[in-house]
């Protein structure tokens, strides 16, 4: 069917066929069929505090009828203003400064042309690239995704893609040496980093980015602890700027408001966005610390260009409540006692099911991996899909999780359910989930079958 006699609207698989969602209410999504989904990826690891909340919609209504949108060089707005100021609140550090956009790629571009500008005015000509890690994703516009280290999301674009230069991943599953210990395999991991800058050369460099925990271009990769201690000590030490990207880990996800605050770090650049606004309007931003800012008031006192819709006050508003919700209803706590739940029932599962390894996660930001073989971590073949066939039972049976993992293989899950889900929700999700790998099971033992005994030495 095309456009004109069928559906107009371009499709993710254009000739897919896809359900179609009519509301939303907590943790569920519901289809014009009048199927229940029990959302457990929070779509894309967004819909923080689930669907349907009357008091997001109220706060909407309420800004559209006041001022939907004025434009950033000709006034500022009162919900802007408070939201700048709640945010940098809860930020590490002197974090003080912050910057909205409308997407977690539009605040990654804004990172690198503010870290471009901060060198700029200081007459450090050189300093232009960005270093970011073989296994990340940092947005699908150009700059973001030529920092992105999504080999599934690259191909298409050749030579429009700038060619930084990446560092290794920080994953002990697959990359620590046997022996090693996780403070041996973090100073080992950050060494790595280190030499990509040196090799490319620091005087040129003008900052790394990370997440702090990989999403979906690995599953929920956590590096080891110290890791990103020791990073922010190399770009202090090379004069780098550090940008971390929390558009997933932000506002809540791992049980703090930043992952960042787990190690007591202070990036100069933290992006944020998805659970910010929690789906219910597109919004990201950035947050500066004092000493970017110093340089651009001293300087030509003009911050970086942004956008048309950058700090609307309709966006600002629709955070402002997500805010209000999070803060009445102790979202971090529940996020911390749903996710050691959550945790205990994913190392059960791995138990139960001998192609499951690696659960790992924090809050409730949780992934796993598929296996043929334990004992040297086989993965099954790249054209098996097995993220996506897995999904597809789940999606069948009620529940929505989201594939992932290191392309090609993309042989992992993440189960990142909304942060105000219920204990005895989380029992549904796993029962489902349950349900979901023993239908799995036989595709397994096709997928061994048919496999040859192998190692993961050029993985």
């Amino acid at each position: 069917m095309d456009g004109k006699s069928g559906s107009a609207l371009l499709k993710p698989v254009v000739d897919g066929r896809y359900r179609r969602a009519t509301r939303g209410r907590g943790v569920r999504l519901f289809d014009d069929e009048g199927n229940s989904y029990l959302d457990g990826s929070s779509g894309a690891m967004t819909a923080n505090i689930g669907h349907g909340r009357p008091e997001i919609a109220a706060a909407l209504q309420a800004q559209a009828k006041q001022l939907a949108f004025s434009y950033r060089s000709q006034f500022t707005n009162v919900p802007a203003e408070e939201l700048a100021h709640r945010i940098t609140a809860l930020a590490p550090g002197d974090l003080n400064y912050a910057f909205f956009v409308n997407s977690g790629s539009e605040a990654s571009e804004y990172a690198i042309r503010t870290a471009v500008s901060y060198w700029q005015r200081q007459q450090r000509h050189d300093k232009t690239t960005i270093v970011s890690r073989h296994v990340s994703y940092h947005g699908m516009s150009m700059g973001a995704l030529s920092m992105s280290g999504h080999n599934a999301r690259r191909p298409d674009y050749g030579d429009l893609l700038h060619r930084f230069p990446n560092a290794p991943a920080a994953h002990a599953y697959r990359f620590a040496k046997p022996g090693e210990t996780e403070a041996e395999y973090a100073d080992r991991a950050a060494y790595e980093f280190e030499s990509a800058i040196e090799e490319f050369g620091a005087a040129s460099v003008a900052g790394i980015i990370v997440e702090p925990i990989v999403g979906a271009a690995g599953g929920v990769l956590v590096p080891p602890r110290g890791y990103l201690r020791r990073l922010r000590e190399i770009c202090d030490r090379h004069e780098v700027l550090f940008i971390v990207d929390e558009v997933i880990t932000g506002m809540g996800r791992t049980g703090e408001w930043f992952a960042c605050h787990d190690e007591g770090i202070v990036p100069d650049i933290l992006l944020l966005g998805k659970g910010l606004s929690a789906g219910y309007t597109p919004v990201a931003g950035a947050l500066l610390r004092e000493h970017i800012v110093d340089v651009f008031r001293s300087g030509t006192g003009t911050a970086p260009f942004g956008h048309t819709f950058s700090g609307n006050p309709l966006g600002a508003a629709a955070c402002l409540a997500v805010l209000d919700v999070m803060d009445n209803s102790h979202v971090l706590g529940n996020v911390r006692a749903r996710g050691r739940q959550l945790e205990d029932g994913l190392q059960s599962l791995q138990k139960r099911y001998d192609f499951i390894d690696d659960v790992r996660g924090r809050g409730l930001l949780w992934g796993f991996e598929f296996v043929l073989d334990r004992t040297n971590r086989q993965p099954p073949k790249a054209e098996c899909n097995a993220s996506t066939s897995f999904t597809e039972i789940c999606f069948a049976k009620g529940l929505v999780v989201y594939p992932a993992g290191i392309a090609p293989l993309n042989n992992a899950v993440i189960v990142a359910p909304p942060l105000t889900i219920t204990a005895d929700e989380i029992r549904e999700l796993l029962e489902l989930l349950d349900d979901a790998l023993s239908s799995f099971e036989p595709v397994i033992e096709k997928w061994r079958a048919a496999a040859t005994p192998t190692t993961l030495s050029t993985f």
